[in-house]
């Protein structure tokens, strides 16, 4: 299946990663002739924010906004979100429900609308929440501002299918995770806007993190008000962008064919 014209993609990171992680899924598509584009937000890859002072999701969030707006009045986008990336994929499409064909959720954080963003969407598995350091910003009696998984067990929970110099990648270029942007607000959006936007979930089967398909489902892809277009599998980890980078991108030329 072939895409009849070039498509614009573009990629928004989960927590701690940046525009870095996209690096061979934005070569592939680039040499295919297609335009890609990976955004850091705020604190991550090569923004030099501490993570520490970001205030609210919509201030983590502002590089894409600003990117969106920016796009050219006959620019419509394939976006795609990993992770936590899901959360602003979820925003643009409301606010932005113009300018995107698609939205892709990899693996991502695909709630329903006024679901509250809180510190309990990152609980992680006690077998690793024993490896997080955490930074109190606002001092030890306040919930912490930030949290980095350590760099020992990050290849065993997030790249334990990825090749070696992908995970040291990794090590070298991960940040804390802002944890303010989980700061209680809520993210509404109506069937006109968002709900006009074609959704394609990608479960990824040996997901450490999110846990196996099913429990992506259980997580993500029971809300009757917010199912996906179309539910896609890839034979991964929870970084598909390292893992599974060939089937991912075939993956993402067959959805900008249907779509686009």
């Amino acid at each position: 299946m072939g895409v009849s014209k070039p498509a614009h993609f573009v990629f928004v990171h989960g927590g701690g990663h940046g525009a870095w992680c996209w690096y061979k899924t934005v070569d592939l598509l680039r040499l295919a002739g297609h335009k890609a584009t990976a955004v850091d937000l705020v604190s991550c890859g090569r923004d030099s924010t501490d993570p520490n002072h970001v205030e609210s999701f919509l201030d983590y969030n502002e590089p894409l906004m600003e990117l969106l707006s920016n796009l050219p009045d006959n620019d419509k986008i394939i976006l795609v979100g990993h992770d936590l990336g899901g959360l602003s994929v979820t925003y643009a499409m409301e606010h932005f429900h113009d300018k995107i064909s698609a939205a892709v959720f990899l693996a991502a954080m695909m709630l329903p609308s006024g679901y509250p963003l809180t510190f309990d969407l990152y609980e992680l598995d006690p077998t690793v929440g024993q490896h997080i350091e955490y930074t109190f910003g606002d001092g030890i009696h306040n919930i912490p501002t930030s949290l980095y998984v350590l760099e020992k067990v990050q290849a065993e929970v997030f790249y334990h299918l990825s090749p070696s110099q992908d995970v040291v990648l990794a090590s070298l270029m991960s940040k804390p995770i802002p944890l303010r942007v989980l700061d209680g607000s809520t993210i509404e959006f109506t069937p006109e806007k968002h709900g006009k936007i074609p959704r394609v979930y990608i479960k990824t089967l040996h997901d450490r993190v999110l846990g196996p398909p099913e429990a992506q489902e259980e997580a993500f892809l029971c809300d009757p008000d917010n199912e996906p277009t179309e539910v896609r599998e890839i034979n991964s980890d929870h970084s598909a962008f390292f893992s599974a980078t060939k089937e991912l991108h075939q993956q993402l030329l067959e959805i900008a064919a249907t779509y686009t």
